[in-house]
C-alpha cells in the first residue's frame, strides 16, 4: 500500500490531483489517499501515519506555508518523495533544503500534469521507504524504524512498543505507546519480519534468538514470550522462512 498525502487549501485542486494521479498507471487498490487543507493540520496528523510515500504540498497557504510545513514533514519522513505545487510561487534556495523531487505548476495542462506525475509515481514506486512508527511517552515523541522494535503488544488505548535497549537515547523507559491498533501495525510491518506470536502481541522475528521450549520464545534482550497454541504453527513457519531468507 502506498500512502499519498495531498496538502492544499484548494479543495478543487485536491480533487483534480486525485484524478490525475489515478491516470498514472498505478492500481487504485495500491493507493491510499489522505488530504489536509493546511500545513498545521498535516503536521498534527503526521503522528498517525506509519508511512508516507508521497507528499504533494502547496507552496502558498495561509499561516504555515509550504516551506515551513516541508521542514516539519522531513523530520518524520526524511526519505519520502516530496512534490511542491503552486500557481504563482517558484522554487527558491529555501526549497532545496527539504529535497523536493518536482515542482508542479497548477497552470499545467492535463497532458503536462500527467507526464510529470507519471515520473513522480515511478520514483515513488522505486523509493519505497520503510515505515516509521511514532512512539509517545508523556509529552515526548520518538520516530522508530522496524529494526528499532523488539515487539509490540496490545493496549486498551492502542499499542505498547518495546524497543531495543541500544535504541534508547532519551531519559525514560524502553517502551512507548501509540494510538495505532495492533492489526494496523501488523499490516504495515509484516513484510519487515513481524509476526503474531499471540493475539495480544506481534514480534520482530529478527530478534528471536531461540524457542526455549514448545510455545516459548526468547528475544535478544532476554525477554521470554509465550506463543499461543493457535499461533504456533504459523509463527514457527514464519520464523523458519525469515531465518532461511536471512542467511541466503
Amino acid at each position: 500500500m502506498y500512502r499519498i498525502v495531498i496538502c492544499d487549501d484548494d479543495s478543487e485542486f485536491v480533487d483534480y490531483m486525485y484524478r490525475m494521479i489515478l491516470q498514472c498507471g498505478v492500481e487504485v487498490e495500491q493507493l491510499e489517499f489522505y488530504n489536509f487543507s493546511s500545513g498545521e493540520d498535516l503536521v498534527k496528523g503526521l503522528n498517525r501515519l506509519l508511512s508516507c510515500e508521497l507528499l504533494v504540498l502547496d507552496m502558498q497557504m495561509n499561516d504555515m506555508d509550504g516551506h515551513a510545513t516541508a521542514k516539519l514533514f522531513r523530520q518524520f519522513f526524511p526519505d519520502s518523495i516530496l512534490v511542491f505545487c503552486s500557481g504563482v510561487v517558484g522554487p527558491t534556495d529555501e526549497s532545496f533544503k527539504v529535497t523536493p523531487y518536482r515542482y508542479l505548476k497548477k497552470s499545467y495542462s492535463d497532458e503536462k500534469m500527467i507526464i510529470e506525475l507519471k515520473a513522480v509515481m515511478k520514483k515513488m514506486l522505486e523509493n519505497n521507504p520503510a515505515p516509521i512508527v511514532v512512539g509517545k511517552n508523556h509529552k515526548s515523541f520518538v520516530r522508530l524504524y522496524p529494526n528499532d522494535i523488539l515487539y509490540i503488544e496490545n493496549w486498551k488505548h492502542g499499542s505498547v512498543i518495546h524497543i531495543k535497549k541500544d535504541r534508547i537515547d532519551y531519559p525514560f523507559e524502553n517502551k512507548l505507546t501509540t494510538k495505532l491498533k495492533l492489526a494496523e501495525l501488523y499490516r504495515e510491518l509484516k513484510e519487515y519480519g513481524f509476526e503474531f506470536a499471540h493475539n495480544s502481541y506481534i514480534v520482530n522475528l529478527k530478534y528471536v534468538i531461540k524457542m526455549v521450549s514448545k510455545g516459548v520464545i526468547k528475544l535478544i534482550d532476554g525477554t521470554e514470550l509465550n506463543v499461543s497454541r493457535s499461533k504456533l504453527e504459523t509463527f514457527r513457519a514464519s520464523l523458519t522462512d525469515f531465518l532461511s531468507r536471512k542467511y541466503i
